[in-house]
């Protein structure tokens, strides 16, 4: 099993962060290189399609969410990324003073024809552009 764990520090209270990452069919809203969010149902097994800018698309279902620390968890159900067993997990930790960290870490099986090198790097550079630009949103 191959994992990738991002996390870095925002300058804005964990509610306002939450407030923009935390609605599960509102991630083109924040991240970047997804073009749109199709999202079918609402709460736990609730399914989101993105598109990528790129092209492509995967189709993510919600595993399980969480309110002390905020977070939810998803698997990806089908799309073009070369994986099986995907779980991820999205996170904010409070830190007492105003600021918090956005944790996003994931598992997953890399198909027998895939680099894991490669998919590690995917998965970290999406992670990391999306929490570098909720930075930038936060100033």
């Amino acid at each position: 099993m191959a994992n990738v764990t991002v996390a870095d520090h925002i300058k804005a209270s964990p509610e306002k962060v939450w407030e923009v990452i935390g609605k599960f069919d509102a991630i083109h809203k924040w991240a970047p290189g997804i073009k749109e969010s199709k999202a079918e149902g609402a709460g736990i097994g609730a399914r989101r399609t993105l598109t990528f800018n790129g092209g492509g698309s995967i189709t993510e279902r919600l595993v399980s969410k969480a309110e002390n620390p905020p977070a939810y968890t998803y698997s990806i159900e089908r799309g073009d990324l070369p994986v099986n067993d995907h779980i991820s997990t999205l996170m904010v930790v409070d830190h007492g003073d105003g600021s918090c960290t956005v944790s996003w870490v994931c598992t997953f099986e890399p198909k027998p024809s895939a680099n894991e090198g490669e998919v590690r790097q995917v998965f970290g550079d999406f992670y990391r552009s999306s929490i570098a630009s909720l930075k930038k949103r936060f100033g």
